[in-house]
């Protein structure tokens, strides 16, 4: 069953034609995340580092992004644009709900696109050799498990969705969450291999708790959307927090 859920929830959250599970064996097996983030980084930052070869190091930062949300579907980047036009409307949760759940794209969307992408591309960029492979797995891993924690966090949705049945494998599931920070820490440990990997962490832990607390006050949940932005979120800041920590 474990290798079905994971095998199901690399489905769901890449392109990898693995094949698709019940909604229910996605969202019971989420806590596994970070393992697809080991992947997606593994393969995008391979991408990176090959084209370092003949390319300036800035375009190979920008190709492992790329790369990335390829691999993605931009499923997650969809999420963040419908969250960042939801978060500048005023009014009743409602409201907000239905803002980020309509099919247009505000101003708010694209200027959160562009600076997330942006500063996520350059980041990347920084980094030269071996380092851009660790770098873009390392942030991957903590984008996954800001998924994790921000699911962990939230309120259910009223509504059927994806991200009910998420939030609802999570609820009040300590032992899946101490495994998958375990899985997440450990693996993260071993590409740092310094005191660094701890702030990567923290600050994953901390964008987590944030949305997860903003969404519950203003939507009265975390949706799928929320958790998308999550995903997008929290590799850029663990991104920062790299450059921070190693330059």
């Amino acid at each position: 069953m474990i290798i079905k859920g994971f095998k199901g929830l690399l489905g769901f959250l890449t392109i990898i034609p693995v094949g698709m599970e019940s909604i229910e064996v996605i969202s019971e097996y989420f806590f596994l995340c970070p393992l697809v983030g080991l992947i997606i980084g593994t393969i995008a930052g391979a991408v990176g580092w090959a084209s370092e070869v003949f390319l300036p190091q800035v375009i190979a930062g920008f190709l492992v992004l790329t790369s990335t949300q390829l691999l993605i579907g931009f499923h997650h980047f969809d999420g963040l644009l419908d969250f960042s036009d939801a978060v500048m409307v005023r009014g009743e949760p409602s409201k907000m709900l239905e803002v980020m759940h309509d099919k247009y794209t505000g101003a708010a969307a694209v200027a959160a696109g562009f600076i997330v992408l942006a500063v996520t591309g350059l980041s990347f960029g920084y980094f030269a050799g071996i380092e851009i492979l660790k770098v873009a797995i390392v942030s991957e891993i903590m984008a996954k498990e800001g998924m994790v924690l921000t699911a962990y966090f939230g309120r259910t949705p009223p509504y059927e969705g994806m991200g009910k049945h998420i939030v609802e494998s999570m609820k009040n599931k300590p032992l899946k969450l101490l495994f998958s920070i375990a899985l997440s820490a450990g693996v993260v440990f071993l590409l740092v291999l310094s005191v660094s990997f701890i702030y990567v962490f923290v600050a994953m832990a901390v964008t987590a708790a944030i949305l997860s607390a903003y969404a519950n006050k203003s939507f009265g949940c975390v949706t799928g959307d929320v958790l998308g932005a999550a995903n997008e979120i929290s590799r850029m800041i663990s991104l920062l927090v790299l450059l921070a920590t190693m330059s």
